[in-house]
């Protein structure tokens, strides 16, 4: 009597393929924990706008997600350290002209941030050193979600961008740190350097390219072509595949089922809404739209709305 008989091959390879999946799919799932909402620029209500004192503000917060924006900064020594600026230029943050690259050599000779005027000047961080305290706060315990929008516009662009994915992959963060930006030239090398890592962009916002494009586009999906036939509606633009999309929440309120187009349309992996009026709490209606989304940038005043709606107060 035969007791056992080996399934055929053709089964066992089915086996073998179904458990992968089930493997790789569960990893997946457990990467990014969304829907989610980070903290824009760090806590910039308690410090100014990306420096350390915010975003270690907001890491030690109930709600310990973050973003903030880099750009590149290569020191004397021809280290690549890049910094965490919102600007390319300096005239917004310190009322100086010019790039941070041209005049500095070293971190510790910039200007301090003082981008907002009712808040003590803070120094600047490095990108290197924002990994170190994303390793430091890990340590602790507490694994933040990380959104980081790379700014870079010069002629360092894509190597910052590799360097950028080089170091997620060096420090293991590939399963809470994505980046995105309105640069392909950002985005590329990125992607590169980190095939895991998830690489996104942004849909125009209300500035000029959005009144000849349409929210059914991201600023990567702009050709060289497609720039000279601007006034024709950017003839000759192409579809870029994104792994996620960010949506400025004035366009999304008015267009709510972009999210659906993004996922079904694009396939993107998840779609993301950032604030453009800072100072507006947003009303019970705009909460209940946003929930169509999966990650949500906040600053504080539409922050402390979300950590009182999720603790149910």
């Amino acid at each position: 009597m035969i007791l056992f008989q080996h399934p055929p091959r053709r089964w066992r390879a089915l086996f073998l393929l179904t458990f992968a999946l089930v493997i790789v799919s569960g990893v997946d799932s457990a990467a990014f924990d969304f829907p989610a909402a980070g903290w824009h620029r760090g806590d910039a209500a308690f410090a100014q706008e990306n420096s350390r004192a915010a975003l270690q503000k907001a890491l030690a917060s109930a709600n310990p997600n973050i973003e903030l924006d880099i750009i590149d900064f290569v020191d004397a020594r021809g280290r690549r350290v890049g910094l965490v600026s919102h600007d390319y230029l300096m005239k917004r943050a310190t009322g100086l002209d010019g790039t941070f690259g041209e005049k500095y050599k070293d971190p510790s000779q910039l200007p301090q941030n003082a981008a907002n005027p009712l808040l003590p000047p803070q120094p600047f961080m490095t990108v290197a050193e924002l990994f170190d305290l994303i390793r430091e706060t890990k340590a602790r315990g507490v694994t933040p979600i990380v959104s980081l929008d790379m700014k870079e516009e010069g002629k360092n662009a894509e190597a910052f961008a590799r360097w950028v994915g080089e170091r997620i992959r060096e420090y293991g963060f590939q399963d809470h740190i994505f980046a995105s930006s309105f640069f392909l030239n950002n985005i590329k090398p990125l992607k590169a350097a980190c095939p895991e890592c998830l690489a996104g962009g942004l849909v125009f916002n209300d500035h000029w390219g959005l009144r000849f494009l349409s929210p059914h586009y991201a600023s990567v999906d702009i050709t060289p072509l497609s720039k000279v036939t601007f006034f024709l509606g950017f003839l000759g633009k192409k579809e870029y595949p994104l792994d996620f999309i960010l949506l400025q929440d004035d366009i999304f309120f008015e267009n709510p089922d972009l999210v659906n187009y993004w996922k079904n349309k694009r396939k993107v992996k998840f779609v993301g809404v950032f604030v453009y009026n800072k100072d507006r709490p947003y009303t019970e209606d705009e909460w209940a739209l946003l929930k169509k989304a999966d990650w949500l940038e906040l600053d504080p005043p539409q922050m402390n709305q979300y950590l009182q709606r999720k603790s149910g107060k």
